[in-house]
Formats: structure tokens, sequence, C-alpha cells
């Protein structure tokens, strides 16, 4: 059984408010929610917030929310906090803030638990588009190994180049997916000097030792972190075909 759970706060440090936030007349986190009930092979859809007005919005139409702890500095946290209330073997969290979400995306971030029982956490990866991807700290960049394991995750443009050489350098997206029996180890792990020096969640796993398989797409993914981005995703929405024919799915 496949859940997919998808975290929202308002009180976002670099977008307050976000997730209430109207993108051609939907909320932001109904452009989430709607389009992950298109994906093929999901049982359940949650909105998991520490906010009654958010929760409140959700329900207005017809969404599933539960409301969690208003203490939790990590997404994966208020995630395993939720779980503890839903059924689902496989968890697949979707970031609230990506309005463009491809449904096919929640099956690939799936998959791989489903094909390896000893796997427990796959991120979604997608390619870099340019240098101000590269260079932006709002962008978590990932590298793999040989094999699609993740070794890194950083804020920090990677690598280096003392030489100009082919790399491949990922964008970390809002999906990611967990085996439910995990999340409770996650939770119970200390946070990690890393995990808070870079405020991202995965660190804390890599530096347990524990693997992440990457999971490579190649259509672009695009995250709300700034009040600009809204305008952003408006013109995508109104120009890109695919676009355009799954906001008229969800409009409905």
């Amino acid at each position: 059984m496949i859940t997919v759970v998808i975290p929202a706060r308002m009180a976002s440090s670099r977008y307050p408010g976000k997730p209430l936030e109207l993108i051609l007349g939907l909320p932001l986190i109904e452009h989430v929610r709607r389009r992950a009930l298109l994906a093929k092979g999901v049982d359940h859809v949650v909105v998991a917030t520490c906010d009654d007005s958010i929760k409140a919005a959700v329900e207005a139409y017809n969404g599933q929310a539960i409301m969690t702890k208003d203490t939790h500095e990590r997404c994966t946290d208020r995630i395993e906090e939720a779980m503890r209330s839903l059924p689902g073997d496989i968890v697949v969290m979707v970031q609230g803030d990506e309005p463009l979400l491809m449904p096919d995306a929640i099956a690939q971030v799936a998959q791989p638990l489903l094909d390896n029982p000893e796997l427990n956490v796959v991120n979604l990866l997608s390619p870099l588009e340019s240098t101000d991807d590269f260079n932006n700290p709002n962008i978590v960049k990932a590298v793999c190994d040989k094999h699609g394991s993740i070794m890194f995750l950083t804020r920090a443009p990677v690598p280096f180049f003392r030489k100009q050489n082919s790399v491949p350098v990922y964008r970390q997206t809002g999906i990611m997916a967990f085996r439910a029996s995990f999340l409770p180890q996650y939770s119970a792990m200390p946070e990690t000097g890393l995990e808070i020096a870079e405020s991202v969640d995965m660190l804390r796993i890599l530096e347990n030792g524990i693997r992440i398989a990457g999971v490579i797409t190649h259509y672009s993914t695009y995250g709300v972190d700034r009040p600009d981005d809204v305008h952003i995703i408006e013109s995508i929405l109104k120009s890109d075909k695919v676009q355009r024919s799954l906001f008229k799915q969800i409009s409905q």
C-alpha cells in the first residue's frame, strides 16, 4: 500500500504563508494534492500540517489533512508523526511547494522500494538546468556514485572544478519515498552536524551510513521558494502543453 503525505506549514522561513498562495485561483497546496491523486498505484493522499488554516483549506476541497506538532524542524519528522495514524507500507513524501508535480514521479520514486526489500529510502533527482541553479542555495544538489546511490547532498555548488570536466550533478526534488517501518528509526536518530548546517533532512541518513538510492528523472522540477516564483509557475501552466493539460484535469 502506497500513501502520499504532503507536509505543509504556514511559517516557511523563506516564504511565509505560501501553502495557501493562490496560483491561477487554486491554493498551492491543492495543486500538489490533486496532482498526487492522479498518480497510479497510490492508495491515500494526505496533507500533514501544524496549521488549522491549511487543514481547513484542504478539507474545504474535500481533501484529507492530519494535524501534527508545530515543533518539527524537518519534514521527514512530520511525515513520521503523520504515519503513526495512517496506513501504508511505502510512504512517498511530496513537498507542498511542488505545484508542477508530474504524477508519474510518485510511481518512479516508489518503484525501487517495491523491487528491493533491503532498500529504505529513495530520492527523486532531476537535472540542473543552468549556472544559476548550480549556485542557488535554495536548490539542494546531489551527487551519486556509479551504482546510483547518493554520496552527498548540499546547498553549495559542487563539485569545485579545479579542472573542467563533465560531472553529473542533480537537483534534489521535493519527492522522496520511504519504507514506513524505517521512519521511526529516522526520527529516533539525533540530528547530525551536517544536517543542521545545511538544513537538509537526508544528511541525517547519510551521516548514519544508510543508503539513499537516487532515481533520475529527465523532466524539470520547479518548486515555489519565493513570491516571484508564483508568476513563473503561472506562466508555465499557461504555456507548457503538458502542464496546461494537467492543470485542466485538477481544476475541473
